[in-house]
């Protein structure tokens, strides 16, 4: 668990960190797709269940960055001082990269499945475009 920021530098730092294991965690969950199977997907309409969860995982994320992210992103800019706003931006960060970790998770859990690579893949590159997307920048002069 994070420790609660005393600066924004070390919120900034903290979510960079966090950023970084999610880009890390892309190629494991690959790996681990590729190299297990347990073929448990076997019902009808598995394949159609997945795609409705990652849809509603994309629709979770919009709305996450919408609603959440870019308001606490914009109050941050104005107020890069004012330490509860920092948080703010930060939890609404942390968030939105956890959505876009869901994809890529739902991906890996329909790949054990026994799912092919190539069915699964949309989930894995859109959720690393989602999460590469979401790089903290620092928002202060």
């Amino acid at each position: 668990m994070l420790a609660i920021p005393r600066t924004r530098e070390e919120a900034l730092l903290q979510m960079r960190l966090v950023w970084f294991t999610f880009v890390i965690s892309v190629p494991l969950y690959v790996f681990i797709g590729e190299t297990t199977q347990f073929s448990w997907l076997n019902f009808p309409n598995a394949g159609k269940v997945f795609v409705v969860f990652g849809v509603l995982n994309l629709l979770s994320f919009a709305w996450v960055l919408r609603n959440r992210y870019s308001p606490s992103l914009r109050d941050a800019l104005t107020q890069p001082d004012n330490l509860v706003i920092v948080k703010r931006w930060m939890t609404s960060w942390t968030i939105a990269v956890c959505n876009a970790n869901a994809l890529l998770i739902t991906g890996l859990v329909f790949r054990m499945g026994g799912k092919t690579l190539r069915q699964t893949l949309l989930f894995y590159v859109v959720g690393s475009i989602l999460i590469l997307s979401l790089w903290p920048r620092k928002i202060w002069s």
